[in-house]
């Protein structure tokens, strides 16, 4: 679905990003890891098309990312950023409702109108739908935005694939629905739809990630595709701290000391 091939990113003389490779096909939840300045987000901007790569390209679909215009663009991905600010008044249902801006001129379809409300129900925050967005809690916004995302990705199949990116999805939600949003995306991530997210719990992306990309000073560093061989030594390296890893049955925990 995106392949992102030796990409580097530099402001002056600093590379943010550098010569990072990564994948993800549809039917995948990925997860970027890494200790705050790793690159993270950088390299999420990029794969979004909101950064242009200083070098290497980046595919969607086999297609340059440049190659696509705004609009097919919105149609084949959706974005989670970290910022989600309104300055203006507007209601929970419709900001969820500009994720089906792409699909529609001036009045949305009943399509679109079926796609909201089916994207608040999954995430139980219909009845926010006429509360004024900048009234809503942080984890309230959050979900609002996440229905959003989800809108935009709507209805997908074998010939209509998508990419859905998102950058600490969870960082205002408890614990409660920080499960529910992660299992929505790891869902939707089974239905012809890749799935990329930075995260920074480690045990969130043990539980819920197919493969963990770990970057640290702008390199990919270590990819484990089986989350399980995770180790001591490598939390050591990427983030420089001391843990343990409780096996329990099918899962594995990390407990840092």
């Amino acid at each position: 679905m995106i392949e992102v091939q030796q990409v580097s990113y530099r402001v002056k003389e600093k590379a943010l990003v550098n010569n990072v490779s990564l994948h993800a096909s549809t039917g995948e939840f990925v997860v970027i890891m890494g200790a705050n300045g790793a690159g993270k987000s950088t390299l999420l901007r990029m794969m979004a098309g909101g950064l242009k790569a200083s070098a290497g390209r980046i595919l969607l679909q086999g297609k340059p990312l440049q190659e696509y215009g705004i609009e097919s663009l919105a149609r084949k991905r959706s974005v989670l950023s970290q910022h989600y600010h309104i300055e203006f008044p507007m209601s929970a249902r419709e900001i969820v409702m500009m994720g089906r801006y792409p699909y529609f001129n001036h009045e949305p379809h009943t399509d679109d109108e079926t796609i909201v409300d089916e994207m608040m129900r999954s995430l139980e925050v219909e009845t926010l739908a006429g509360r004024n967005y900048q009234t809503l809690s942080g984890g309230e916004a959050q979900k609002v935005q996440m229905s959003r995302v989800l809108a935009q990705i709507g209805r997908v199949s074998a010939e209509n694939q998508k990419l859905l990116l998102l950058d600490e999805p969870v960082s205002h939600l408890d614990i409660k629905f920080q499960h529910q949003l992660l299992q929505a995306a790891r869902s939707v991530s089974r239905e012809y739809v890749a799935v990329v997210a930075v995260l920074h719990d480690v045990n969130l992306a043990l539980k819920y990630a197919d493969r963990i990309c770990f970057m640290k000073e702008g390199e990919m560093i270590e990819t484990l595709h089986e989350p399980a061989s995770i180790s001591t030594n490598l939390l050591r390296k990427v983030f420089d701290i001391d843990a343990s890893i409780i096996d329990h049955g099918t899962e594995k925990f990390v407990i840092y000391r």
